[in-house]
């Protein structure tokens, strides 16, 4: 053996110690198949390496764990094993199959994922297990360049995957053991709860009666300690009444021949002498032991008598009240009749019983009763008022009889229950009252009328007071209107003097020929185009109606990054101090938007402290109570990340804290300020989900804490690509426009085309369809949102894809309010021409 393969040999060996020391120490499957990737690929030269598990169906390969791959491999790619590929090879014949090189390989097929990567040359190692188990799946090592594995390699490859599968195999046995320990450790629990049941007693004696054990319930019931037990001082001769030894004794005896006893019910004596109740069921254990469960009914017992000694009571109590107590069947069935039932009818108790009671009941009154009885279980209640008959001077008075049901467990009713009460004198005094009732009823009548002619003059006042509170909320909405018309006048009046300024000299700097002077003046057009849209946005983030792209975003790592522009931007004489909470959560918002709030924040602290003073920006994970959050239309309670910007200015006066907020307002001078900032800031946060808390004092300074709702999913945060110059496109691809503005439509076109692009305009939804029934040929379609004529952007799309499955869509839109489909491609307007062709020609070479 040479020095080379001596040293080779030594690193296999290291790899493989190396391995083996971390699968014995761990318990993590994913963690293991890592490390064997990531010392795999370091051993043979490579940074690809991946394992991968066969699943039940036995058909598909599952990327488990791997070192090196982009992302979409490693916990998501999937591989057939079939007899067309070198994986599913390697586990039929359970030999390593390697190729050299793939792209002369003829033999397989091989998954994209591999080519996309930029893989040459493969090595699958099946990873076997024990003796009639399937194999785990593959040990695939993976070479950007070609490569040969030598015997030697292939040697090891075999010896590795063996190793792997054995620290597999260490961990089944592991779960295993650590499975049967908890199945076990539960039995005993179940024992020892079942043992320590608070309500239940547990007693083991032997043959001769003596106690051996009991549960701490037993103990608490019959006053005895564990001591006592402990000591076989208990016996059933101590602890049973003399009159109750006959009942144990038999017991004892039924439970020796036939090794269960039956439950019965005795009083047993307590270790102070005094008694309780218990049931007793015992049982035979096989080493010659008896154990029996005991419950204490005490309560239940002394229940019972209670119930016995209340009925007496009520007996009683029924057999000496003025009222005529009686129990009923549903049907009006007398079951029985008190004592002053019979006396007062003349009625026996064999006559009482069944319907025989309504013959004591007037005649005329019959009916009515019966008719009562049929009502009374759907009412839940017998009510009736009817005269019944006086045995002692055979006259008729007149009684009113109630009743109610009685109930068991499961509301079923079993009876009724209800007294007889003599209202005779009150029915008289009810007729004596009816003889005043129409000079009543006329009163009645008048004072009505007084109070119908006051709610009619209530209403009239009602409907004044509501037409001037109307015209009020139309003078103020109009007042509001007018001072954010004004305020979007005076600024979009500015910008367009400069569009249309420098408009003017490009006009006359052609008609003079200075050719080259163009330039500067349509430098500053464009910059006024670009400040127009940043008021739009700033409107539009206002009303909560701007087009967002949230991410997941660390917030420590944004203001962190922002750090030296915010320094640049508050200048040296204010000092900036952030304060990171370094926490795990994340936000879910726009990156640029949550930028450009924190930089207006800044900029408004820095020109609040003109003599300098100190900025601070911290961050904390807060939960919010639903007072905090606002109200029912306001951000939901829960977790979120504060972002506070803190500084040592001026601070406002309560009158402006109270207007902070709305657009246009500022306490700048004029042209110093739009009065966009804060309310720009607000309308983003709350488009996020997120609440805004302002508080200042004057002389102290402000704090403006920004709220945002936590998200807990991690990810990395897409960084955009540099913008490539537009391409000349390819002939014979067709473009589709849609727009109703001419203008825009027209150079979107012109732009198009200098590309190489055909393009077919349409002013709306109707337009466009009459040329797709023409049969020209469409390759993607560009629709504004909001057209006229009966057929938005989004109904032209739908449309449009009906008759075109697949075809690339592109949004152009200057308003966020219509809802389009999730994933959309849309571009805002205004927006560079060349930002449209780009993203016309990356959609199309998506396609």
């Amino acid at each position: 053996m040479n020095e080379t393969d001596h040293a080779e040999l030594l690193r296999q060996q290291t790899v493989l110690a190396r391995f083996g020391e971390f699968a014995i120490k761990s318990d993590d499957l994913d963690g293991i198949l890592t490390e064997a990737c990531s010392l795999i690929g370091g051993a043979l030269g490579t940074d690809l390496a991946k394992v991968m598990e066969l699943r039940e169906d036995g058909e598909t390969l599952f990327v488990r764990a791997g070192v090196g791959w982009k992302p979409g491999v490693v916990g998501e790619a999937t591989v057939k094993a079939s007899d067309h590929t070198s994986e599913g090879h390697a586990l039929k014949t359970g030999r390593p199959m390697i190729s050299p090189d793939i792209a002369e390989e003829r033999r397989f097929s091989y998954p994209p994922f591999l080519t996309e990567n930029g893989v040459k040359a493969v090595a699958n190692v099946p990873i076997i297990g024990k003796e009639g188990e399937p194999p785990f799946g593959i040990l695939q090592i993976d070479s950007r360049e070609p490569r040969r594995f030598t015997d030697a390699d292939t040697a090891f490859l075999r010896t590795y995957a063996n190793l792997i599968s054995a620290a597999m195999d260490r961990l089944r046995a592991t779960e295993d053991l650590r499975d049967r320990e908890a199945r076990l450790r539960r039995s005993e629990e179940r024992f020892r709860r079942v043992s320590e049941i608070e309500t239940v007693g547990v007693i083991f004696f032997d043959t001769e009666g003596r106690i051996t054990d009991g549960n701490a319930a037993f103990l608490r019931m019959s006053g005895f300690t564990r001591e006592d037990v402990e000591a076989r001082r208990l016996r059933w001769d101590r602890l049973t009444p003399p009159e109750w030894m006959a009942q144990t004794l038999a017991c004892l005896e039924e439970l020796k021949a036939t090794g269960q006893g039956t439950p019965f019910e005795k009083e047993y004596f307590r270790k102070d002498g005094s008694r309780w109740w218990g049931l007793f069921a015992g049982r035979m254990l096989d080493d010659g032991t008896a154990v029996e469960l005991v419950l204490d009914i005490t309560t239940r017992k002394a229940a019972e008598q209670a119930t016995r000694d209340s009925e007496a009571r009520l007996r009683s109590l029924v057999e000496g009240i003025p009222q005529l107590v009686f129990r009923s069947r549903s049907s009006g069935e007398r079951i029985w009749g008190s004592p002053q039932w019979l006396d007062y009818a003349g009625q026996s108790e064999t006559e009482s019983v069944g319907l025989g009671w309504l013959d004591a009941i007037h005649p005329g009154d019959r009916a009515a009763t019966l008719a009562a009885w049929g009502a009374a279980e759907a009412r839940g209640l017998f009510a009736v008022e009817h005269r019944t008959f006086r045995a002692a001077d055979r006259s008729w008075r007149w009684f009113q009889s109630r009743a109610t049901p009685v109930r068991d467990a499961g509301g079923r009713i079993l009876e009724w229950f209800g007294t007889s009460t003599d209202i005779d004198d009150q029915v008289r005094a009810r007729e004596l009252l009816a003889r005043g009732h129409e000079q009543l009823e006329a009163q009645v009548a008048a004072r009505t009328a007084e109070l119908e002619e006051a709610l009619a003059t209530l209403q009239t006042e009602m409907a004044q007071r509501e037409r001037a509170e109307a015209a009020l909320r139309q003078a103020q909405k109009m007042d509001a209107v007018g001072q954010l018309t004004g305020g979007i006048a005076h600024d979009f009046n500015n910008m367009l003097q400069g569009i249309g300024g420098s408009l003017d000299m490009v006009r006359r700097r052609i008609a003079d020929g200075r050719i080259d002077e163009v330039q500067r003046y349509l430098d500053p057009a464009r910059q006024a185009v670009e400040r127009a849209a940043g008021l739009t946005r700033r409107l539009l983030a206002f009303a909560r109606r701007q087009r967002l792209d949230p991410k997941p975003l660390d917030s420590d790592a944004l203001v962190a990054g922002l750090a030296d522009l915010i320094r640049r931007t508050v200048g040296p004489a204010v000092r900036l101090e952030l304060h990171l909470r370094d926490g795990k959560a994340r936000v879910l918002c726009d990156p640029g938007e949550l930028e450009s709030a924190l930089l207006n924040l800044c900029i408004n602290a820095r020109d609040a402290m003109t003599e300098g003073g100190r900025l601070v920006i911290d961050t904390a994970d807060v939960r919010l109570q639903a007072t905090e959050a606002g109200g029912p239309e306001d951000a939901a309670p829960g977790d979120y990340v504060a972002i506070t910007v803190t500084d040592t200015g001026r601070g406002m006066p309560a009158g402006v804290l109270e207007r902070a907020f709305e657009p246009f307002f500022t306490t700048k001078p004029l042209g110093q300020g739009t009065g966009l900032g804060l309310s720009q800031v607000y309308g983003f946060v709350r488009q996020s989900g997120g609440v805004v808390q302002l508080e200042s004092t004057p002389g102290k300074g402000t704090s403006v804490r920004l709220c945002l709702p936590q998200h807990q999913q991690r990810g990395p945060v897409d960084s955009p690509a540099a913008a490539e110059a537009p391409r000349t496109a390819g002939i014979d691809q067709t473009v589709l426009l849609v727009d109703d503005d001419d203008t825009g439509r027209q150079a979107s076109a012109e732009r198009l085309r200098e590309l190489g692009y055909r393009v077919l305009e349409a002013v709306d939804g109707p337009a466009a369809m009459h040329l797709l029934e023409g049969g020209v040929r469409v390759d993607m379609l560009v629709t504004d949102v909001g057209l006229p004529n009966g057929m938005n952007g989004r109904q032209v799309a739908e449309a449009v894809q009906e008759r075109r499955p697949g075809i690339p869509l592109l949004f152009i839109t200057g308003y966020a309010g219509t809802e389009l489909p999730p994933g959309s491609e849309v571009i805002d307007k205004p927006f560079a021409l060349d930002t449209l062709a780009r993203r016309v020609q990356a959609a199309l070479a998506r396609r």
